[in-house]
């Protein structure tokens, strides 16, 4: 089982543990001194995982420490992003194309410039036309495409994926339905 397919508490339970006993190991090897002075330049930053949890981190460039930010009730702090931007690709992209065109860079400029979302995860779909491969290399250069245009503009971008035709918000029977699922959704966390 791998930390990831673990349920939230498990993974929080073996962070835990897994930070406790490195915490353990440095201090019985009497190496607690030389870490925090080699840790004293370190800049401590809050991380949010692409699931939008909260992570206190501090990292030198060489190794680092996290532990997760907790609300006062003991729990996680997790911010579930919402979507902010659901864009459609006919408006953005070319048929089979990740080529975002000039109005859709203005348009994604002028969003990512004025949203002021703390990080964001953005997604790509498509319709079910084409192959399952050929969709999700399609979706995923999509999504890549405006994580570079929300980059560019100094947004934190936390996770980027392409889901192909697998996520549908519409029936793909009829060209409106298709039309709707060729989409990138932006997700704001704050």
């Amino acid at each position: 089982m791998t930390i990831d397919s673990m349920p939230a508490k498990a993974r929080l339970i073996s962070i835990v543990i897994g930070t406790a006993a490195f915490l353990a190991f440095g201090i019985s090897a009497g190496a607690a001194k030389a870490e925090a002075t080699f840790l004293d330049n370190a800049k401590p930053s809050v991380w949010v995982s692409p699931d939008g949890c909260e992570y206190y981190a501090i990292y030198n460039g060489l190794q680092g420490f996290m532990t997760p930010r907790f609300e006062k009730n003991g729990s996680v702090v997790c911010a579930h992003p919402t979507p902010c931007l659901v864009a459609s690709n006919d408006q953005f992209f070319a048929t089979g194309s990740a080529r975002i065109n000039a109005e859709g860079r203005r348009r994604l400029v002028n969003f990512f410039r004025t949203n002021g979302s703390a990080s964001y995860v953005i997604d790509g779909n498509t319709d079910n036309v084409g192959g399952y491969r050929y969709n999700i290399r399609l979706s995923q250069g999509r999504a890549e495409a405006v994580a570079a245009i929300a980059r560019s503009m100094g947004a934190d971008v936390t996770k980027v994926q392409g889901f192909g035709y697998t996520r549908p918000v519409a029936s793909n029977a009829t060209a409106a339905g298709r039309a709707r699922n060729r989409r990138v959704d932006v997700m704001c966390s704050n």
